[in-house]
């Protein structure tokens, strides 16, 4: 069953950050395996984004094989570890379209 994933980030994270770890993924060149759909922005004050997954076990190899190391080599390995843990909210996705 596909999962969606809303992951809102700490405070002091926002657009910035997130494009450089964008970039540092790759991820045109290097397409996610199980991700189904991204998307990115900013709700009420907070930069948060929003995925659709094939799986909860893609998300969570994605997260520890490369979201994570891209976050360290953008961020480094001391500001990763000291900063808040994002919020993250799994849904079972019931259904999606992709036109």
């Amino acid at each position: 069953m596909a999962v969606g994933t809303i992951t809102r980030l700490p405070e002091g994270i926002g657009a910035e950050q997130y494009d450089a770890i964008m970039e540092q993924l790759g991820v045109a060149g290097e397409p996610v395996e199980g991700l189904i759909f991204h998307s990115a922005g900013e709700l009420d004050g907070s930069f948060q984004v929003f995925n659709v997954w094939e799986s909860r076990e893609n998300f969570d190899r994605f997260t520890a094989d490369r979201l994570r190391p891209a976050q360290v080599a953008i961020m480094g390995e001391e500001h990763v570890a000291a900063a808040p843990d994002a919020e993250i909210v799994h849904v079972d996705i019931h259904n999606y379209v992709i036109p």
